[in-house]
């Protein structure tokens, strides 16, 4: 569970995202649901940044929450500790972009000497200043000096009704959502799109990171499990932090 500058409510599902306009960096995704926005842009009361963040990974990164253009992901730089507080730059793309306006999330190593068991403190400079904070997990371990990441799948809650979901391939070709929604088991179930016929992918290996919406979820009831199904029906069952 995360402690955010601004409460956000009434998650809604987006059209799938669209990618024309702006390159898209490492670590961006799709935005299948949104929280309802901010009055004003980028802004929270007191001048802060709308942030919210979620644990991914196992507790080796931490994907950051900030509102803006779905087209321009907007840029991470290198994290550095004092304590158990992050603190990370993360600075807007450019300005040839949609004019909507949606949560997209950063991805973020854990800096080493950072422990993921204990409640964090993440703050934003750049652009999207501001700072909010993340619980514990329970039972987690630090990562080691030069742990690579598992590069496998993963989700974290950051708000009551929305999470961060991390998998990797191609930063140009971010997965697309048809539905996301609660299951029949009380899990989250995300059905990818199938590819465009015409798209064309970078052939580099990067984190993506896809902010989803299932709706109004309890704290208490938030599912533990994403079932995460590819366009050609395949399913992989995720683990959700938080």
């Amino acid at each position: 569970m995360t402690t955010r500058t601004t409460t956000a409510t009434g998650l809604l599902l987006l059209a799938a995202l669209a990618l024309a306009g702006c390159a898209t960096s490492p670590g961006a995704g799709d935005t299948s649901g949104t929280p309802d926005a901010p009055a004003t842009e980028n802004a929270a009361p007191g001048g802060d940044a709308e942030l919210d963040a979620a644990w991914l990974d196992g507790g080796r990164a931490i994907g950051i929450v900030t509102w803006g253009s779905s087209s321009c992901q907007p840029i991470a730089g290198e994290a550095t500790a004092s304590g158990q507080t992050v603190t990370v730059e993360i600075t807007d793309q450019g300005d040839a972009c949609t004019r909507d306006y949606v949560p997209r999330a950063s991805f973020v190593p854990l800096p080493e000497g950072v422990d993921p068991s204990q409640d964090v403190e993440v703050v934003v400079t750049g652009t999207f200043a501001g700072d909010t904070d993340l619980d514990g997990i329970p039972g987690a371990t630090p990562p080691a000096a030069g742990e690579p990441a598992e590069m496998m799948p993963s989700a974290g809650w950051f708000d009551d009704g929305g999470l961060v979901l991390l998998t990797y391939g191609s930063s140009s070709c971010p997965p697309m959502f048809e539905t996301v929604e609660l299951g029949a088991a009380g899990e989250v179930r995300a059905v990818e799109a199938a590819a465009a016929a015409d798209q064309v992918c970078t052939m580099d290996y990067a984190p993506r990171l896809s902010v989803l919406g299932v709706g109004e979820v309890s704290d208490d009831d938030r599912p533990g499990e994403l079932v995460l199904v590819s366009a050609t029906g395949d399913e992989q069952r995720i683990a959700i932090t938080g």
